[in-house]
């Protein structure tokens, strides 16, 4: 859905004609459309308020935006729900998008280079929290606003931002992993890349949440957040494990690739946590009624956190201040209310906590 070039004008971005809405944060009073998923949900602020005081300058703005990985559906959404966003703003000429491969070496490399381009703002997903702290602190220097989300960023160099708390999330999903197996229970877990600060935080919280147990945690594997990937490691958890009762993931095409490999081994579904992934839920809903010990504790995390980033950005350009930090309160999603989330007409890929109405998410991922 996207040009081969990273660099994206208005001409390039998405033409929806959506009237722009502003932040459930914020005090002051913004039209809003009805069923605005964003306009309904809980973000709290955190850590005081910026000045825009100084951020403030007329456009045009050109913006920049560090993506750790392209390397999932999560990605593809935010990404187009960033450019959707762009587009209702006639104030940003350029929005220039680049990859970092899941590359630490190379994300730092990109932000350094959109600093070389005389950008206005930086968003970021960080593939490592501590690793491009110095880079967004000389960008912060500069006088660019800096905008990490969705992954958390070590220290405060940076100018506001915006995502779910993962160690919260961690530990709730681990509490209810601890509930559905017992204190007694083997299990393994699955997290994102190697070294990311989302899967660090979230796991520490899960473990937070079983202290006092007698719960074995067999291993824990990263799976990149690619279904396929966690099928084949789950394969050889299954192959040395005769005894697992339960999943950790922190997210559900890990979750979906881990019960897919026990289906393949024909040993029976267990507790899994995860996040909002419709592949997942589509898979709890062909599976359950056959498999009476699978059960799912989900926590949503939000497509259109890259809105929130880009709205943060342009409202501080604007002279406005905004929160330190916008903290998201996820949706829980678990086997008693899963059917008010599940999409059965669309693709395993989409994640349904997002702004994307049915029709945008059919073409994203139309095959």
């Amino acid at each position: 859905m996207q040009p081969s070039s990273p660099y994206y004008s208005r001409r390039d971005a998405i033409k929806l004609g959506v009237t722009a809405i502003g932040f459930t944060a914020f005090a002051r009073a913004v039209p809003v459309i009805a069923d605005d998923v964003i306009s309904k949900a809980k973000i709290v602020p955190d850590g005081g308020m910026v000045s825009g005081a100084k951020f403030k300058k007329a456009g045009p703005y050109r913006i920049g935006f560090s993506n750790g990985f392209s390397g999932n559906t999560w990605r593809t959404q935010c990404l187009y729900s960033l450019k959707k966003e762009a587009d209702k703003h006639k104030e940003i000429a350029d929005l220039i998008v680049v990859d970092g491969q899941g590359d630490i070496t190379k994300q730092v490399s990109d932000i350094e280079n959109l600093v070389s381009q005389n950008v206005d703002a930086i968003l970021c997903i960080p593939n490592s929290g501590p690793a491009v702290v110095p880079a967004l602190r000389e960008a912060t220097k500069e006088g660019i606003v800096t905008v990490p989300f969705n992954l958390p960023v070590d220290g405060d160099a940076w100018t506001t931002y915006d995502g779910t708390d993962p160690h919260n999330k961690g530990f709730q999903l681990g509490k209810w992993l601890r509930d559905a197996v017992g204190d007694s229970a083997k299990i393994v877990a699955l997290g994102g890349l190697p070294g990311n600060s989302y899967t660090a935080a979230a796991w520490a919280g899960a473990q937070d949440a079983m202290k006092g147990s007698q719960i074995q945690v067999l291993a824990f594997r990263d799976a990149y957040w690619e279904e396929d990937r966690a099928k084949v490691v789950m394969a050889d958890l299954i192959a040395a494990y005769p005894q697992i009762d339960g999943v950790w993931c922190d997210g559900s095409q890990v979750a979906a690739g881990a019960m897919k490999a026990l289906l393949d081994a024909r040993r029976p579904l267990v507790p899994v946590t995860g996040d909002d992934y419709n592949g997942l839920l589509r898979l709890f809903d062909r599976e359950a009624a056959n498999q009476p010990k699978f059960k799912i504790g989900l926590l949503s995390e939000p497509t259109w956190e890259s809105v929130i980033a880009l709205r943060a950005t342009l409202a501080l350009l604007h002279g406005e201040d905004v929160p330190k930090r916008q903290i998201i309160e996820p949706q829980l999603i678990t086997s008693e209310n899963y059917k008010n989330y599940l999409r059965p007409n669309l693709p395993d890929g989409v994640f349904v906590d997002t702004d994307l109405s049915d029709d945008e998410l059919k073409t994203l991922f139309k095959s």
